[in-house]
């Protein structure tokens, strides 16, 4: 047998969320959690702070880690790295809410930034990306239309609105930048 250091060793630095299912066999729940919990927002964000793994039932059972950690299928297994302590998400409790609860608490273990904070940071970055794109998109048809007139005055019109693209091009490439920056 493994010994635990080797297994922590194989599991790395991140806290893991594994998620066992039978594809073949069809999981029951199967489309709600792929459909609703795994596309919660913050389910989802979170989820950028994890090793995701996807195990099929024998594997897991097999595996020194998650061997005898739930038994229903489909079950999401958070695996503490350091500690290999695992937490068990199955039957009624494989909700959006709980499992973002229990992503909070297992990355709690691992990072000292706390998860909610990153995840609502990235949210309002989200927001202001989206206001950025809306701006963009009303921008590029301004120009569309300032392209086919003539004089003076469309020209400058023409090189003010020319400069607003750039300066939000830049802002959302920032916004991007900032992203990326809070998961590291």
């Amino acid at each position: 047998g493994e010994t635990s250091s080797e297994v922590a060793l194989r599991w790395g630095d991140r806290p893991i969320l594994v998620y066992v299912c039978d594809e073949a066999s069809g999981c029951e729940g199967f489309d709600k959690l792929e459909e609703v919990v795994l596309k919660d927002e913050k389910v989802a964000l979170a989820m950028k702070a994890f090793r995701t793994v996807k195990m099929h039932p024998d594997h897991a059972a097999d595996e020194p880690v998650t061997r005898g950690e739930g038994k229903d299928v489909p079950r999401m297994l958070l695996v503490d790295p350091a500690t290999l302590k695992v937490t068990v998400l199955e039957k009624g409790k494989l909700k959006a809410r709980t499992l973002y609860k229990a992503m909070r608490k297992t990355a709690a273990k691992v990072y000292v930034e706390k998860l909610d904070k990153v995840v609502k940071t990235h949210l309002k970055l989200l927001t202001e990306q989206d206001k950025l794109a809306n701006a963009e998109k009303g921008l590029a048809e301004k120009l569309a239309r300032l392209k086919g007139e003539e004089g003076k005055g469309a020209a400058r019109e023409l090189a003010e609105v020319e400069e607003e693209v750039a300066e939000v091009k830049t802002e959302l490439k920032a916004v991007q930048d900032k992203q990326r920056e809070i998961w590291k």
